[in-house]
């Protein structure tokens, strides 16, 4: 029974935690405590050059030693896709997409270039150490604002130029009393969780089930990801999320790894278990945040906002990875916050650069506008000589027309 006539259900309530009993009492299942029967282990063996052109790959040394099941390249796996976006093809975006393992280009250091495949963690461990590459090193492109290159024939490093925003922009700036002008950057951020990511593939051919064990955050999502990569009824396709010990959004993505499990426990018809170790995943779980803006303000002599104007470039990294192009929309769509801007402009130039690919983390686009505007409401007032407090009261106003809308909602969630 609601004790509160008129009010949703569960709204302001405290709700009894269900995930918890296992946790306290020493039961959790994480991905490294699950096995079974007859798996394989699975290392990668990864880029140590931000961009080359491979030459040659060779695995004969690997193969040869005892224990040793199997070594994949790209040659191996031809007709497995790129990895696709959440939302299905963009088709803009597509020739951006991550190969499963490098084909042709190493992009970033830690680009996945083969697959060992042992008997026991060590093993693959060994093997992997084994495999050479040869790479032709090509110029690496680090730096955002710089000119675009060529990615790959026909397609530059800029993936997109993203346009938002409403009002007559231009004219309010020619008329304005005051204008003030930042250059602002954004470092790159990732998650380290306790857990480094981890993934399972179990094939049961009697039932014609595929099994991923150790995805975390959409697990839907991922389900339709590889229904469509891998030609499989979603049906067809089970996907078991363990405990998870942190994510922070950059551990429940589909990631190369994650691919290649399902892909070759379906081919072994043997399990297949994967362990990122530390090193792994600073170099190859997902950055993101790193941005530059190049933003002004249109204000009066009272230091009230007229306009916002906002050129920034979003550094992506290597390949456009599921998310797509979500932070850098979501950045030209919610830079202005809670603020009344009568007009805004944004144009945010979305590169690919030679780190690693980067995409949503803890509040996507949230940050990185909120740093910017702020930083911008300091200046005015700075340069006003006024106290923030006065230029914010614009951000007050908004705020009590958002309360009186949203009502109890607000007064939780602020």
């Amino acid at each position: 029974m609601n004790p509160h006539p008129g009010q949703a259900p569960f709204i302001g309530q405290s709700v009894t935690r269900l995930e918890d009993p296992p946790l306290v009492a020493g039961r959790g299942a994480f991905v490294g405590d699950i096995n079974f029967p007859h798996q394989l282990h699975m290392r990668i063996v990864r880029s140590a050059h931000a961009h080359g052109r491979i030459v040659a790959t060779d695995a004969a040394a690997a193969r040869a030693l005892p224990g040793v099941f199997a070594v994949w390249t790209a040659a191996d796996i031809a007709d497995v896709p790129p990895i696709d976006f959440r939302e299905g093809s963009i088709p803009a975006l597509d020739p951006y997409r991550q190969p499963v393992l490098a084909n042709g280009r190493v992009r970033y250091v830690g680009d996945p270039v083969a697959a060992v495949f042992a008997a026991d963690p060590y093993i693959a461990e060994d093997a992997a150490d084994l495999v050479t590459m040869e790479i032709e090193e090509l110029p690496v492109l680090l730096d955002v604002q710089a000119k675009p290159a060529e990615f790959s024939p026909g397609q530059s490093s800029e993936a997109a130029l993203i346009r938002q925003g409403y009002g007559d922009v231009d004219a309010v700036f020619r008329d304005a009393a005051h204008i003030v002008e930042l250059e602002l950057t954004v470092g790159r951020h990732s998650g380290v969780p306790l857990e480094t990511r981890g993934a399972i593939g179990r094939y049961d051919a009697a039932r014609g089930i595929l099994e991923l064990h150790g995805a975390a955050k959409v697990p839907h999502r991922i389900q339709e990801l590889l229904s469509r990569m891998l030609g499989i009824a979603p049906s067809g396709i089970h996907i078991h999320e363990s405990h998870v010990g942190g994510g922070f959004g950059v551990r429940g993505e589909l990631y190369p790894e994650d691919v290649l499990v399902c892909v070759a426990a379906k081919k072994f018809n043997r399990p297949v278990k994967w362990i990122e170790d530390r090193r792994e995943h600073l170099i190859a779980a997902n950055h993101s945040r790193q941005q530059v803006h190049r933003i002004r303000a249109a204000v009066d002599t009272d230091g009230v906002i007229l306009a916002i104007d906002d050129v920034y470039f979003h550094d992506q990294g290597a390949y456009v990875r599921t998310h797509a192009a979500r932070v850098v929309h979501m950045t030209a769509g919610i830079l202005p916050g809670p603020y009344r801007v009568p007009a805004y402009r944004a144009i945010g130039h979305f590169r690919l650069t030679n780190k690693t690919p980067a995409a949503t983390y803890r509040a996507p686009g949230r940050y990185e506008t909120t740093f910017v505007r702020e930083r911008l409401v300091d200046a005015i007032a700075e340069k006003l000589n006024i106290s923030d407090n006065t230029v914010k009261k614009q951000m007050s106003n908004a705020l009590k027309i958002l309360r009186s809308r949203l009502g109890v909602i607000f007064d939780l969630f602020f």
